[in-house]
């Protein structure tokens, strides 16, 4: 599918230094801070039907609007949206998934070995599939939201690869009278990689109740599924000839074992958080003192 650019009025794109990506998400409101302290104007609108992919991790402005059935796609660890006012139309999208693991490279399987006599090769190891990655964390920040119909906003981790499958052992060399031809052992499988965690949204917002809001938003932020172990390679048969009942079968290779789900991250209740306004901010400084 086609990305599009928004409309944006002037420049207002932020991005944090790498350093502080590394952090974990409970730094949030480290970041906030630091928002708070940036001053951005302007307007950005996401037109309707349009998908947005945001390559900056903090987007900042007076207003920003998402036209009916547009989507936003998030591309950094942690992404902070602020704005005075975020109008979101019906049928929109926010989507953050992990991305999925790959999976596990497959052995290949030996070939029957030339001459008499001679023990089959053994299949090779399937490769371990990769982990899936960690869903996206979105922070919200807004005087105030408007929601026309239902957001779907996804944050699911990813899957993790499947591992690769063993490779078969080969069958055992022609035997003779005086000799035997054992068969190839097969491959073990490889290990499936862990589902990703799924991310965390935070929403905070002054002019909405947080009850009200529950019900306007469809969040997806499960761990990604594991990934299953490979399956391990046949043994190959024994090799022909008068000494075949006297020579061995190859040896099954064992399966992988299969990936962790990732974790779950908290439900949408727990995601919103009703902000107080500066002025009342101000009035408890001002009873403080």
């Amino acid at each position: 599918m086609k990305t599009f650019k928004a409309l944006i009025s002037v420049k207002q794109l932020w991005k944090f230094p790498p350093s502080f990506h590394r952090g974990i998400f409970s730094a949030v409101l480290i970041l906030i801070g630091f928002v708070n302290s940036s001053i951005a104007q302007g307007r950005i609108e996401i037109p309707s039907k349009k998908i947005y992919r945001l390559d900056k991790y903090t987007l900042i402005a007076d207003e920003i609007i998402m036209g009916d059935s547009a989507t936003l796609e998030l591309t950094g660890p942690t992404t902070i949206i602020k704005a005075s006012r975020i109008t979101i139309g019906s049928g929109c999208h926010i989507l953050g998934i992990g991305a999925h693991g790959v999976n596990g490279k497959v052995g290949k399987s030996s070939t029957t070995p030339m001459g008499l006599c001679k023990p089959g090769g053994n299949g090779e190891v399937g490769g371990p599939g990769l982990d899936g990655g960690a869903g996206k964390n979105l922070v919200l920040d807004a005087t105030q939201l408007d929601i026309h119909s239902l957001l779907d906003i996804d944050l699911h981790g990813g899957n993790g690869g499947d591992g690769g499958n063993g490779g078969k052992g080969s069958h055992g060399g022609h035997t003779t009278v005086h000799c035997t031809g054992n068969g190839g052992n097969g491959g073990n499988g490889g290990n499936g990689g862990n589902g990703g965690n799924g991310g965390t949204l935070s929403i905070l917002i002054q002019s909405t109740e947080p009850a009200t809001l529950v019900a306007k938003i469809n969040l997806t932020n499960r761990g990604g599924y594991r990934g299953l172990g490979g399956e391990g390679g046949k043994g190959g048969p024994r090799g022909t000839g008068p000494s075949e009942s006297k020579s061995k079968l190859g040896i099954n290779g064992k399966p992988g074992v299969d990936g962790q789900y990732g974790k779950d991250s908290k439900p949408l209740f727990y995601s919103i958080a009703k902000k107080i306004s500066d002025q009342a901010v101000d009035t408890l400084t001002t009873r403080k003192q």
